[in-house]
């Protein structure tokens, strides 16, 4: 081999090792680079458009938190709380049976083995169970509504100090109060399933009170007042 040979032959082994030597540091920056962006995480543009929403969602959850109270979002709210904020009253007593709109039997806590009959002080419903009687108009209506709000339900019953402890018939006259705190005599009268009874002692006041449900009642034409229904 000639000095020219053995110069060429040379110079195309320093090529080749070149070429080998670039190659091999290119694949370790490739390798590099790969490295990195695997261990950090890439953020997908779906995902984006989810954190976008949710950012979106939480602005307005807090606007909607603070919008004025005329809104119908807070009044929402307000409805809800009074709800919970109603006043629960202590009961005395369990309703066994309904006889008509303003007779009860019922058992006191403070007689468990006793079944009384109550009369509802300051009320008179149409008549339905006097065999002496006909069934008078809106009677049936009265003694419905009774039994399905006091029916098997917990009560509280109140005396009246200026009013007689018991009638003629034996029965406990009192006021009778719901859970909730309803007072159900003067419902009966607002609603129109009775009529004011303040003939006998009772509180002048409670009298009054009666004296104009009713008279809001007749005004209204509700139930027995309704000149289409009890003519």
């Amino acid at each position: 081999m000639t000095k020219l040979d053995f110069n060429d032959t040379l110079f195309m082994m320093t090529q080749k090792n070149k070429k080998l030597l670039f190659g091999i540091i290119s694949g370790l920056v490739v390798f590099l680079i790969a490295s990195y962006y695997a261990d950090t995480p890439i953020q997908t543009e779906a995902e984006e458009q989810v954190d976008s929403t949710d950012t979106v969602f939480d602005v307005e959850t807090e606007r909607d938190y603070y919008i004025d109270s005329d809104d119908e979002g807070v009044k929402d709210v307000t409805e809800s709380e009074s709800v919970f904020a109603e006043e629960v009253i202590p009961t005395n007593a369990k309703v066994l049976n309904v006889v008509d709109g303003d007779t009860i039997e019922a058992v006191l806590d403070s007689e468990p083995n006793k079944t009384v009959r109550v009369r509802l002080l300051g009320i008179n419903t149409p008549e339905t169970v006097d065999p002496r009687r006909p069934v008078e108009c809106f009677g049936k209506q009265a003694s419905d509504f009774a039994k399905q709000t006091l029916s098997d339900k917990r009560i509280l019953l109140e005396s009246d100090p200026e009013a007689d402890e018991i009638d003629k018939y034996g029965r406990l006259l009192r006021n009778v109060f719901l859970p909730d705190g309803t007072d159900f005599n003067a419902l009966m009268v607002e609603s129109g399933y009775a009529y004011a009874y303040v003939s006998f002692p009772q509180n002048k006041a409670r009298k009054a009170e009666l004296r104009a449900l009713e008279q809001s009642a007749k005004a209204a034409n509700r139930g027995l007042w309704n000149p289409e229904i009890c003519p």
